[in-house]
């Protein structure tokens, strides 16, 4: 077998974080790239590109179809945790969301890099990203969002926004377009999944791929980048070697580096959905007609522009994000969905923290993942404060001359004991999982300030996993600086 380096950086994950860091190190630094991504089925190309349909990929062949362990925190329940699959990572499956960096959150790396990274050139990548990616305005919103925005806007020293989208003209937009401008020389696409990283003494020079029943090593020259997310980052280290010397042991795996933050100071953003009922003539639409279809296809407006998730803010001195849907959110698409909007609340800093483990030495299996939301109590009492705060702004004019009955948790729930309940029955993922590969100076974080694994040479971990906490809002464009400072200033 030949194990001569075919290229000079291997880059495991082509979600928005490996997209940003192919486009950037092939097409403008001139490294020769392998880039690594799981099959995945194609999409009907409508599907791919119509805003609103993007929950309807969810539980399809774009996605992974991750779930929890039973959380006692949320009342024992299991959920479902979509992961995005193919080129594009979890943006192809994602609500198209952009909120930039908040410039405390750019902040705060700067301590957990030992005062390496630098506030200055931080805020530099985050610019040069936006700049990238032209975020736009909404084109379209319901008449839910408007009478949110309205209601909102006075009286709770919040910032309201209707959330730009990464879209174009109206269209739906991947950062694995990023890639069709790099020369076909610099960058090579592998489709399959990672097995393991290999190793020459401390060296890291290659991965070990597996597609279907074929194997094949990618031996690489300079750096072997792990792209591949808070989920599927941990779980390479830890077939690799890497990770907490007792769950090596128990699926047999000779360490290599006993790194018992690997898989730990997993968080994740909760969202309790407070929903109103709607007339019926209000119903937002599950199927579409076709002159919404040509209304969308013409002028990129409608509700088929619509991202769902289309305005909210941050409130209680940004401890609180909210996001509205004119939508039931535990039941559209459903055609049995009520007609509803839902005003979700999150608390934007969670003290809880759960692990993230590999089940089994094989790649194909799925993770054990315990979020233990809520585990710290300062969480539920920010939520449970989210859920009244939703109320009072329901109650005022612009939106409670529009919306019904409070169908969810329902007026009666009206003390703390019993709005946590809801909470604990109710909430679910806001699909933001990070920290299992955390940068930081103590002992426990597994990267530091250049990104690279403790204990090892030439291998990186780049993306929303070496995250200390979860950002206070989306965390796309955060994950997608984070790439671009590395692409420039932390990899030579």
């Amino acid at each position: 077998m030949d194990h001569r380096p075919s290229c000079d950086i291997v880059i495991v994950g082509a979600g928005s974080a490996g997209c940003m860091l192919a486009s950037h190190l092939a097409g403008q630094r001139g490294y020769r790239v392998t880039l690594i991504e799981s099959a995945r089925q194609q999409r009907p190309r409508t599907d791919g590109h119509r805003p609103a349909n993007w929950i309807r990929l969810l539980g399809g062949p774009e996605d992974w179809n991750l779930s929890t362990r039973p959380d006692p925190g949320i009342a024992g329940r299991t959920m479902r945790w979509p992961r995005g699959r193919g080129l594009g990572g979890s943006s192809r499956i994602n609500a198209m969301i952009w909120i930039d960096p908040r410039p405390a959150d750019l902040d705060r790396w700067v301590p957990a890099s030992g005062d390496a990274w630098k506030s200055d050139e931080l805020h530099r990548s985050a610019h040069h990203v936006r700049n990238i990616v032209r975020p736009e305005r909404p084109t379209w919103i319901s008449e839910s969002s408007k009478r949110f925005l309205a209601a909102a806007e006075n009286g709770d020293g919040g910032q309201t926004m209707a959330y730009e989208r990464v879209n174009r003209n109206g269209r739906r937009w991947y950062p694995s377009s990023l890639l069709e401008q790099v020369p076909e020389d610099r960058l090579r696409i592998v489709t399959g999944t990672v097995d393991r990283i290999v190793f020459d003494g401390d060296r890291a020079t290659g991965v070990v791929v597996e597609s279907g029943s074929a194997t094949e090593t990618v031996v690489c020259e300079k750096q072997v980048i792990l792209s591949a997310g808070a989920i599927a980052s941990p779980t390479i280290l830890m077939r690799s070697g890497i990770g907490p010397s007792e769950i090596l042991a128990d699926h047999s795996i000779r360490m290599r580096i006993d790194s018992p933050g690997v898989g730990e100071n997993l968080c994740d953003h909760l969202i309790m959905p407070v929903v109103f009922a709607l007339p019926d003539r209000q119903r937002f639409p599950s199927q579409w007609t076709s002159r919404q279809v040509a209304r969308w296809q013409t002028v990129r407006t409608g509700p088929l522009a619509s991202n769902l998730a289309e305005c909210g803010g941050l409130f209680a001195d940004n401890q609180i994000q909210i996001h509205v849907t004119p939508t039931h959110y535990l039941t559209y698409p459903s055609d049995r969905a009520a007609a509803a909007m839902t005003i979700g609340v999150n608390a934007t800093h969670p003290k809880s923290r759960g692990r993230l483990q590999i089940d089994s030495s094989r790649p194909d299996d799925p993770p054990r993942i315990d979020p233990m939301y809520l585990s710290n109590l300062d969480d539920l009492e920010t939520t449970v404060a989210g859920v009244r705060l939703a109320r009072e702004i329901a109650s005022r004019t612009a939106l409670a001359d529009w919306i019904g009955d409070e169908i969810l948790p329902g007026a009666k729930r009206c003390d703390d004991r019993t709005i946590a309940k809801s909470i604990a029955r109710y909430s679910q993922t806001l699909y933001h999982p990070c920290g299992t590969c955390a940068m930081g100076i103590d002992q426990r974080s597994v990267v530091d300030a250049r990104l690279s694994v403790k204990g090892t040479e030439n291998l990186s971990v780049v993306d929303a996993s070496v995250l200390p906490q979860v950002t206070t809002c989306n965390p796309n464009a955060a994950v997608m600086t984070i790439a671009h400072h590395f692409a420039e200033r932390l990899l030579d």
